[in-house]
């Protein structure tokens, strides 16, 4: 594939991403509510919520909202009695800065408009597009492979999930793709032949995006993780080249050290705040306490030991609830978790088949297991591309499992600060396995293209069907 038609072709995966998020944005409600067809009640009928549209994109307006009228933070109170609408506030700010100052600029101040919604959605759909053109130069640059670039972006533009979560109000948008062009950065490298110049670049880049992401949303971390390594790996690169220019006994710690810190730096002025209010730099002592009341591991268990299935509840858990729901989550699951796009319409069903959502699952298992393969057999000269984004897709992996291991959360867009590695590695082995990228870049079209537009043409009935305009009585 030609330099320039990959360029061209992720200007064009770039629009078609802002369009379809855009399509999704108009279409999902806002601040909408009706019933949760999936959960149920204390009387057994449908779960009412003040929200069906995104999740928890309810609360991060309000964040939103909060900033235009006080001017100030919010402090996260988790026994404040309007807790369902405050639970966000402990999040670090940058996204909720930059839309605020959109809603200025734009003149919708008024967070219950519809006019809001769409314009800070808008404004996702825009980070998304961003975002997308992030997993490109992370492939590109990761393997010097153009093919590769275009189909990992292809998978970042036209998933059904990476179009409905870059199509709500939420910091998660944001993160995903400052993490993403941290990756672009850190796998990139030293590019020896320009010279020491490129220092500027190679260094202080990413630990500028790094550090954003970590004024953005605490799981920032494991890519902050992952620049630190790939910040020693450049200084090392970068003192064996000085050296093989006759310069020895120069150290690289009075580069490495500060480029390492920087990104700290950045964030450190909200660590001390959070601190001084909640006791930790995270908020994370204050946010279990408010968590406490969501689904919890326990109570699945118990559900799982009370059912009809015989082996151990642990591994139901883990296989059948984590790892099943994920991974059709990652595909495309809509509204609370609660729009599914199988026979039943249902997460669980013994009648339910799930064709369509095994079909795509076992596609993207086979290009990641190829990917993986793939750097196994070249690691050699591809180390510095599997570290990065093992690494960072193993620590992604980590933090979910410790977070479901008390809670139950099995939504795959806690995932997604690791998707420019998942497509990289998809992208790679899809290419393996088909022998040609033609037939790999029509696939990955044809199946997440297909599947956004079909779920696009649904969702207005299936969430016709849960609106309604009042609270049921209690």
């Amino acid at each position: 594939m030609s330099s320039k038609f990959a360029r061209i072709s992720l200007v064009i995966l770039m629009v078609t991403h802002f369009w379809l998020a855009a399509w999704f944005a108009m279409i999902t409600p806002y601040r909408t509510g009706g019933i949760l067809l999936s959960q149920r009640g204390p009387d057994g009928r449908p779960a009412y919520s003040k929200d069906i549209g995104a999740p928890d994109e309810r609360q991060h307006a309000n964040y939103i909202g909060f900033l235009l009228r006080e001017r100030k933070l919010p402090v996260f109170d988790p026994k404040s009695p309007t807790l369902y609408e405050d639970y966000q506030s402990h999040q670090p700010p940058l996204f909720y800065a930059v839309a605020e100052t959109v809603a200025k600029v734009t003149g919708q101040t008024e967070v219950e408009a519809q006019s809001f919604g769409r314009t800070i959605r808008l404004l996702n759909c825009l980070i998304g597009a961003v975002g997308v053109a992030g997993v490109f130069f992370a492939g590109l640059w990761g393997t010097k492979r153009n093919e590769i670039a275009v189909i990992a972006a292809s998978l970042a533009a036209l998933l059904p999930t990476s179009v409905m979560l870059n199509a709500a109000i939420s910091n998660d948008p944001l993160l995903v793709a400052l993490l993403s062009w941290t990756i672009a950065w850190s796998v990139r490298g030293i590019q020896l032949e320009r010279g020491s110049n490129s220092l500027l670049y190679d260094f202080l880049v990413p630990a500028i995006l790094v550090g954003l992401a970590l004024c953005c949303k605490s799981s920032a971390l494991v890519g902050y993780i992952v620049f630190l390594g790939s910040t020693v790996a450049s200084g090392a690169s970068f003192k064996r080249w000085i050296e093989s220019k006759g310069v020895t006994g120069r150290s690289i710690l009075p580069i490495v050290i500060p480029i390492a810190l920087f990104p700290l730096l950045l964030v450190s002025w909200l660590w001390v705040r959070n601190i001084s209010l909640y006791g930790d730099p995270l908020a994370q002592s204050a946010f279990k306490e408010a968590f406490v009341g969501s689904a919890q591991k326990s109570a699945i268990l118990g559900a799982i030991e009370a059912g009809p299935s015989a082996g151990s509840p642990e591994v139901q858990y883990w296989i059948n609830w984590i790892g099943y729901w994920t991974a059709r989550s990652f595909i495309g699951v809509f509204g609370y978790m609660d729009i599914w796009f199988n026979a039943t319409g249902k997460a669980n069903s013994n009648s339910d088949p799930n064709i369509l959502y095994k079909a795509i699952i076992l596609f993207n298992f086979l290009g990641l297991g190829g990917g993986v393969l793939w750097l196994r057999n070249n690691w050699q000269e591809n180390k510095r591309l599997g570290a990065i984004t093992l690494g960072l897709i193993g620590l992604t992996v980590a933090l979910f499992v410790m977070f479901n291991n008390t809670y139950f959360q099995a939504q795959a867009r806690y995932l997604f600060p690791a998707l420019s590695a998942f497509a990289t590695l998809m992208a790679i082995g899809w290419v393996q396995i088909f022998r040609k990228w033609q037939i790999a870049l029509a696939l990955v079209v044809i199946i997440f293209g297909g599947f956004t537009v079909h779920a696009g043409t649904q969702l207005p009935g299936e969430f016709a069907k849960r609106i309604q305009t009042e609270s049921p009585s209690p």
